[in-house]
């Protein structure tokens, strides 16, 4: 009788735990099942994503990378979703967004095989930003223009350089923080010039000297020259002008604003607003 008892529920606990094994391999398939139908639905929004973005719809491909960010934040595509968000913000002119969201993969992904192109784009976010600063440059008023994204960019591609000087992006990166080096030389001066006019000779000296010794290889030397000689004269600081003016002659002979007998073409007539020193110390509003 006893042997019988022992007998049944033995039986029933192999059955309880074949119901068990049997409910936990469900479990177990369901589970499979739902992860392989979320690995489907974020592949096809990726994809949906990548589509818009090859058909230049840079809208449509946002919506849909950020929907991709947000659903499946540690997905398969996450971070290649947060890489070409950048280029999709670069492309739909959203510089400022596009440098921030460049800043947030390089913080949140600094040994990704690919972040040398987020910095990169973070350099080249702040070099459109600025990028109507740049051209026709000479057209715009110097008193309103602000060339702080420019510098920006000339900052962030000197970043790049110097953790990634063999990536594929250094070239063109170089050639940039050449061009933006000449653009801020060429400020300079046309602040110094404005300067001038404005009898703000000893700003004009300043901006001049600075030119001269930050930018000495930007193609703009004789025109700081220039400029340093003319505010001098215009303070009555004639031996300081003359130096100025010497050098212009032996260094740039054929500048611009030298006669055919070597005198200094001015910007503005002398005894214009001339003034001593310590009557001309009006503020640098550019600084």
């Amino acid at each position: 009788m006893g042997k019988s008892v022992c007998s049944r529920l033995l039986s029933r606990q192999s059955l309880l735990a074949a119901f068990a094994g049997l409910a936990l391999m469900l479990a177990g398939c369901a589970s499979d099942q739902s992860a392989a139908d979320l690995a489907k639905a974020e592949r096809t929004l990726y994809l949906e994503a990548r589509n818009a973005l090859e058909g230049n719809n840079f809208i449509r491909s946002l919506e849909l990378l950020e929907a991709l960010e947000t659903k499946y934040p540690l997905g398969r595509f996450s971070e290649q979703a947060l890489l070409e968000q950048v280029y999709a913000q670069f492309r739909n002119q959203d510089y400022e967004t596009a440098r921030a969201t460049a800043d947030r993969f390089i913080r949140l992904h600094p040994r990704h095989a690919q972040v040398d192109y987020a910095y990169y784009m973070k350099g080249m976010s702040s070099y459109m930003a600025g990028r109507y600063m740049l051209e026709g440059l000479e057209l715009i008023d110097i008193s309103e223009r602000d060339l702080g994204a420019t510098r920006d960019a000339f900052s962030d591609f000197d970043n790049f350089l110097r953790r990634f000087p063999d990536s594929r992006y250094a070239f063109d990166a170089r050639q940039r923080m050449l061009y933006i080096r000449n653009v801020l030389a060429r400020r300079e001066i046309f602040i110094a010039q404005f300067y001038i006019r404005k009898s703000g000779y000893v700003a004009a000296i300043k901006r001049s000297q600075f030119a001269l010794e930050n930018y000495p290889t930007a193609g703009i030397s004789g025109d700081a020259l220039a400029t340093l000689s003319e505010a001098y004269l215009h303070l009555g600081m004639e031996e300081e002008a003359r130096e100025a003016l010497d050098l212009l002659k032996s260094q740039y002979p054929e500048h611009k604003q030298l006669t055919s007998n070597g005198q200094l073409k001015l910007l503005k007539p002398l005894g214009e607003g001339s003034k001593a020193p310590w009557e001309a110390l009006i503020p640098d509003v550019f600084s």
